[in-house]
């Protein structure tokens, strides 16, 4: 605890590192989808000829499974970071035993999500699944393309984004960059490059407008609370497994 309550003006190499796989390396190899030349050959072969002849749901379950490389991967490094340098969690803002204390809410919700996964496709589909959802390519199917959103595209990502482009990059460069309003374009730029990089205005726009609203409510809440964040992030896109 006295570690975190001193004022800080340098980065320690641990830090250093866990900020730029999470602000520079994580970004430019999600947008070049670096890592399909590594995975594709270990992929069976009936797999790979989908994937290169664009079959839709077999793209789609490769984009679940590299999401969860993609995120827990910078993860991993700023958990190092904190193991490293004697820092809770606490130092980037988050109260995991929040989550905790409110256990019933988070019940009920996750049953909700789970029956609306198995219910939904037969109200949208009735029986007759498509090809793709109306919601485009990231948008989920079948219960378990819904199910496996709940994990992958909601609790993965509002879990790991908060903590690496909010708690811990806004938390650390502040060390560096006393006034923290400056940082927020640097992590926004960084925000727009894991969700695939420039593919329209309209998405770009999107994603810049998330990470400064994000940003700037966690500089407001002086760098506390991150955990609800988390739960507004997961609830934005938890809201896939009711697309058509």
């Amino acid at each position: 605890m006295i570690l975190e309550q001193q004022a800080k003006v340098s980065l320690d190499k641990y830090t250093i590192i866990a900020l730029l796989i999470g602000l520079v390396a994580y970004p430019v190899l999600y947008s070049n989808d670096f890592f399909s030349s590594l995975f594709l050959p270990m992929l069976p072969s009936e797999w790979t000829s989908s994937l290169y002849s664009r079959d839709e749901r077999v793209g789609w379950w490769y984009f679940i499974a590299s999401n969860l490389f993609y995120h827990w991967m910078p993860f991993l490094f700023v958990w190092y970071a904190l193991v490293k340098n004697h820092e809770s969690w606490h130092s980037v803002g988050v109260d995991w035993s929040w989550f905790a204390r409110y256990k019933l809410f988070f019940i009920t919700l996750i049953v909700i999500l789970v029956l609306s996964a198995f219910i939904v496709p037969h109200i949208y589909y009735q029986g007759e699944l498509p090809s793709r959802s109306q919601a485009g390519f990231v948008g989920p199917i079948s219960t378990l393309e819904r199910l496996a959103a709940i994990i992958v595209l909601a609790f993965t990502a509002a879990v790991t984004e908060e903590v690496i482009f909010r708690g811990f990059a806004l938390t650390r460069l502040q060390r560096c960059i006393r006034n923290p309003w400056f940082i927020l374009p640097v992590i926004a730029v960084s925000f727009v490059f894991i969700h695939g990089g420039l593919r329209s205005i309209g998405l770009t726009l999107n994603y810049l407008i998330f990470s400064l609203v994000f940003g700037a409510c966690f500089i407001l809440l002086r760098f506390k609370r991150l955990e609800i964040l988390i739960l507004i992030h997961f609830l934005i896109n938890a809201s896939l497994v009711f697309v058509p």
